[in-house]
This record gives C-alpha cells, structure tokens and sequence, in this order.
C-alpha cells in the first residue's frame, strides 16, 4: 500500500551545524540599559515573570549589517518596532520622533502614533549609548524621513 515512488527525494548533507542564534547580550542590554521603557513612545510594562513589552531592536537592520553595537540598537515596544522597522517612525539628528506623511495620512492608524511627532526620544542615562547618528542618518536615509 505503500508506494515509495511517490516520496521526495531526499539528500543528506553532513557536516557541521551552527545555528545562527542571535546574541542574547546585545538584547539584555538594550532593555536593561533603557529601563524596559520605549524610546519613541515611553510604554514601559513588565510582568510578574519578568516579560517586557520592549524588543531590543537594531536601527540598521541586524540582517544587513550584522552590527550588534548598542548604539544601533532601542528599546522599541512591538508597535512601534514595526513601525520603525517599516519607516513609519524615525529619529531626528536632534534625537527627535519622526512620523512619516504616511502615518498622518492614514486614517485607521492609532492616533497616539500621530502625537509622536516631535517629541524627544527616551535615551539612557549613560551619553556614550545613545543610538549613533551615523545609524540614525543611514535609517532616515533608505526609509527617506
């Protein structure tokens, strides 16, 4: 009943396996280094386990750059992560939110985002962590902000 001329074919590779885990320290840092706080709209939430609404996310992508120096990296909570990484959100050289023409244009997008405009980014206390500008100008460039 058992037909092995319909299975796939199959080929086995041996060798080496590295998993392509991303560093843990780079996140740890980030949300540690801004208090589990949101650097664009200041949500800060922690759970009784210890769970944060914030990512550790990378201001030239982690995918092109493989750059994990804390300064191309914030705390950015799951919205405005998004928003960031699709150039709806950006930081100003005066370290400013952004909001690109498309957000205030679009009328099914939460209104709060709009308020962003403008107001200064929550950075960490320590200067020397702060996101770089060269990051910042690099993610202003391709999203055009």
């Amino acid at each position: 009943l058992f037909n092995k001329a319909h299975q796939p074919k199959v080929e086995e590779v041996f060798g080496q396996y590295r998993a392509s885990a991303r560093d843990q320290g780079f996140r740890r840092l980030i949300v540690r280094t801004y208090d589990h706080r949101c650097a664009l709209c200041g949500v800060r939430i922690i759970t009784p386990e210890g769970h944060t609404v914030v990512d550790a996310a990378h201001i030239v992508p982690w995918s092109t750059s493989q750059n994990d120096d804390a300064r191309n990296g914030m705390a950015l909570c799951k919205l405005c992560h998004w928003n960031f990484d699709k150039g709806l959100l950006g930081i100003s050289n005066s370290y400013n939110v952004i909001v690109s023409r498309k957000i205030s244009a679009n009328a099914n997008v939460p209104g709060f985002l709009v308020t962003l405009a403008d107001r200064g980014a929550i950075l960490p206390l320590d200067h020397d962590l702060w996101p770089a500008q060269e990051y910042l100008a690099l993610h202003r460039q391709e999203w055009q902000l």
